[in-house]
């Protein structure tokens, strides 16, 4: 199944690509800008440095023992017990994660397409699709973000230039003209969800076909999904201001509804649904990848076959319940969510790092799994 395919730098790429992007290219813009105003695009720049930065040191820790998963490598590290209540939370961090973006898709569905439907059944269906992606393995979803990536692309380029005669950049002043903390803060934003949420990935490095320069490669891959979300957000706040942008639950969205040409070319926010709804469902995809066969590896089992169905009911019952309401999910995104990111992707692989490290005059000898 999953753990016996195998996919090429460039599939993982494809793949890091559209996870950095992601659910980001909807929600970011807003809270980047709520708490930057003007200033947001400045933080997107300083975002992407920093979750270079981030990735990097994860990627590092990733290299220490490049046949192992992230599961893998935390219990061979701090053991049974330890390693396991490590890993064990970051199964719940995939889990809850796969849950959110599931929520997002119903939200951003049932809000702005199609109100009368019910969003259980919108997350009925995505789950079917999703548990489908799982059936099929890795290389089918890596295939299939590859046919679905220059599209992709497309649509995102496309965007950007037909709103650029609408963009007054005088909406940029004051630059910093509240100081640096709120640039910083947003900044912040921008590092954890697009770079941190990479963490879904450390679960399928050692089935990718190696070559020199894979590290290279996924970096590069993250830097283009970075400057995707940041174009965006840098577009949103030129074309609709930070006021706007920062209190619109979906500003992309509203922006993309701005777009005319010659009152002939107008209403393309469709083009924007497809890109986002693409990006996150392979977003979801991964972690829900991560999540079953971490599960498989943590307990030992066999096969990750059985726990689809069970993995299936829980993700549809926790979508429907991680939050209330979406004033509640919004401020749960904007104040917490983003300690769990960088812990899962910043604090736990400098913390293996260090014990590596530490140990590494006993673990030399050790065999490599």
């Amino acid at each position: 199944m999953l753990s016996n395919g195998k996919i090429s730098i460039q599939q993982l790429a494809v793949l890091v690509i559209l996870v950095t992007v992601g659910d980001s290219i909807l929600i970011l813009p807003s809270i980047t800008t709520n708490a930057a105003k003007q200033d947001a695009w400045l933080s997107g720049i300083i975002g992407i440095a920093g979750g270079l930065i981030v990735l990097a040191i994860a990627l590092y820790a990733s290299s220490l023992k490049p046949e192992f998963t992230y599961v893998e490598f935390t219990r061979f590290l701090l053991g049974s017990w330890a390693g396991g209540a490590v890993s064990l939370l970051y199964l719940l961090y995939c889990l809850f994660n796969a849950a959110a973006l599931l929520r997002e898709i119903g939200d951003f569905i049932t809000t702005e397409m199609i109100p009368e439907t019910p969003e259980r059944a919108v997350h009925f269906i995505l789950i079917l699709v999703l548990l489908y992606a799982l059936v099929r393995g890795i290389e089918a979803v890596a295939r299939a973000g590859e046919i679905l990536l220059p599209w992709f692309g497309l649509f995102i380029v496309a965007l950007i230039i037909l709103l650029l005669p609408q963009a007054k950049f005088v909406k940029l002043l004051p630059i910093m003209g509240d100081g640096v903390a709120p640039v910083l803060r947003g900044a912040v934003y921008v590092a954890s969800y697009p770079f941190a949420e990479l963490s879904s990935l450390l679960m399928i490095l050692p089935y990718v076909k190696r070559g020199k320069h894979m590290r290279k490669d996924f970096m590069l891959a993250a830097l283009i999904g970075g400057i995707c979300v940041v174009s965006v957000i840098f577009v949103s706040v030129v074309v609709l201001g930070s006021y706007i942008t920062a209190h619109q639950v979906y500003p992309a969205y509203g922006l993309a509804k701005k777009i005319s040409i010659g009152h002939f070319l107008e209403r393309l926010e469709a083009l924007l649904a497809i890109v986002w709804i693409i990006s996150t469902f392979f977003k979801c995809t991964l972690f829900c990848y991560a999540f079953s066969w971490g599960t498989v590896q943590l307990f030992n089992l066999r096969s990750q076959r059985f726990l689809l169905i069970p993995f299936g009911l829980l993700l549809f019952g926790l979508a429907y319940c991680l939050s209330p309401n979406l004033t509640f999910y919004n401020e749960l995104l904007e104040h917490h969510w983003l300690f769990w990111d960088l812990t899962m992707m910043l604090a736990i692989p400098l913390l293996l790092v260090s014990v590596y490290f530490a140990r590494r005059p006993r673990l030399r000898g050790s065999s490599s799994r």
